[in-house]
């Protein structure tokens, strides 16, 4: 495919004149037919997790912090009104009490300059302050974040999208299951104190919220995973990886009795009866429950440990099996994946037919699907340390990609999402281009090529850097 390296200007009234490259793309865009495919409302969003211990963030080392005039200049441009916003709390309040306002006034005041919608995202994974011992296991967890929500809604009250704690359980088994994270602690000692937390901050914010914010919004995000057992000597970690995913939301909307299959584990590693009654008296509220899915979000277990050699049953139906237990309405909040352009169009491709898919089941159940997220919008950085390590090593997997000046550069991808958020195509439209083997193998694509197998595949080229 021709590639077209002439200077692009963005619509002037957004005030854009900067050189990106636009590709020539495989179809005409124009108003796109009547179709019985649903048309989706699409987002996106601004990686912001802190690297604890080293003073920065995603924010930081993407160059958001600086260049976040023409990164939601970019947003309003490609017709995306929505964005999920991460709040730096752990820059806010270095000092306990003490809030640092100066940059989030600025940038929040340019969001609403573009008539943009915030979904904001006061703790994004380990991003509290570095003074919080323990982290989300700290006991005075819940009543110091919920002291910090307060002052942020109190500042800035024409934001009513809120996702409270972000990723709560993926971000405990990071940081109290695996010892990847803050505090490093391992097995089921360490992730429960800090799911119970969390699960405690969320519970007292929520009805906080309502009371201060009018027309909010409860957007509750976290993983959408399941575990297929590939052995019978496997059954027990799959049960448990399967009842666990569940835990957090359980908790929070007063679901935790004797009956539950980790009420054991909880009771023994923090959860006092007492603590069990008052979630159950106190259950939170959720308005959109948000489903984060990836190439690795199904998983098979096998004696040996970790096997990629089973069928995901991919994201429409381990989405309803969340429908099933939550009957709210449900967004895609996350999904990427890490490779070149040709690989990322690829992935769009085909969760965006999962999603188009979904939407006539979810109306037949009187349900509804609020929107599609690629997460992040520009590439992010350090995620291949996990996000322990500021060495701005760009991760490939933005809508926009880095290049190595941190220039935010287009390409056939972001003109693809642009015409899928204008509603001018849809995942019939999209293209296919055959999976790179790093993306087959280590990004563990590869087990859904038999979903795409009626696809018509083409050979990538080599993309712009």
């Amino acid at each position: 495919m021709k590639r077209n390296l002439s200077r692009h200007r963005a619509p002037d009234d957004l005030g854009l004149d900067f050189p990106v490259s636009t590709p020539d793309l495989p179809f005409e865009i124009g108003p796109r037919p009547a179709s019985a495919v649903p048309r989706l409302s699409y987002i996106t969003g601004f990686e912001g997790t802190q690297m604890f211990g080293h003073g920065t963030d995603v924010l930081d080392t993407t160059e958001h912090t600086v260049r976040y005039k023409e990164d939601l200049k970019l947003l309003a441009a490609d017709g995306i009104t929505t964005f999920r916003c991460c709040i730096p709390w752990h820059k806010i309040e270095r000092v306990r009490g003490v809030y640092d306002w100066a940059w989030t006034d600025r940038y929040l005041g340019y969001v609403r300059r573009l008539g943009l919608r915030p979904i904001a995202d006061p703790l994004h994974h380990t991003s509290f302050p570095q003074w919080l011992e323990h982290g989300f296991a700290n006991p005075e967890f819940p009543e110091i974040y919920r002291d910090f929500v307060r002052a942020f809604a109190r500042r800035y009250p024409w934001i009513s999208d809120y996702t409270i704690i972000n990723e709560p359980l993926a971000t405990a088994v990071l940081s109290g299951f695996m010892g990847e994270w803050y505090p490093h602690w391992r097995d089921r000692a360490g992730v429960v104190p800090i799911i119970l937390g969390k699960a405690k901050a969320i519970s007292l914010i929520t009805p906080m919220l309502e009371r201060m914010v009018p027309n909010l919004r409860i957007v509750h995000v976290d993983t959408c995973e399941e575990h297929h057992a590939l052995d019978p000597e496997s059954q027990y970690h799959t049960d448990f990886g399967n009842d666990l995913r569940f835990v957090v939301l359980d908790l929070i909307l007063g679901r935790v009795d004797e009956a539950h299959p980790l009420w054991a584990t909880l009771t023994e590693h923090g959860l006092s009866p007492e603590d069990a009654a008052w979630f159950r008296d106190n259950p939170s509220r959720i308005d959109v429950l948000g489903l984060d899915y990836y190439a690795h979000s199904e998983l098979g277990w096998t004696v040996e440990g970790q096997s990629d050699d089973f069928l995901p049953r991919g994201f429409k139906a381990v989405a309803l099996s969340y429908v099933e237990r939550y009957p709210f309405p449900i967004m895609l909040t996350e999904t990427n994946v890490r490779g070149r352009i040709e690989d990322r169009i690829s992935w769009l491709k085909y969760m965006v037919g999962e999603c188009e898919a979904l939407v006539p089941e979810l109306e037949a159940r009187g349900g509804r699907f609020e929107g599609f997220c690629w997460y992040p919008y520009i590439d992010s950085t350090d995620w291949c340390s996990l996000v322990r390590q500021p060495n701005r090593l760009i991760d490939p997997q933005g809508i926009y990609y880095l290049c190595s000046r941190f220039n935010r550069q287009r390409s056939e991808l972001s003109h693809l999402y642009a015409a899928l958020a204008r509603g001018e195509i849809g995942s019939a439209e999209l293209p296919a281009y055959r999976f790179e083997e790093p993306v087959l193998v280590g990004r563990r694509v590869g087990k859904y090529l038999p979903h795409m197998a009626h696809w018509s595949w083409k050979d990538g080229v080599p993309s712009l850097t």
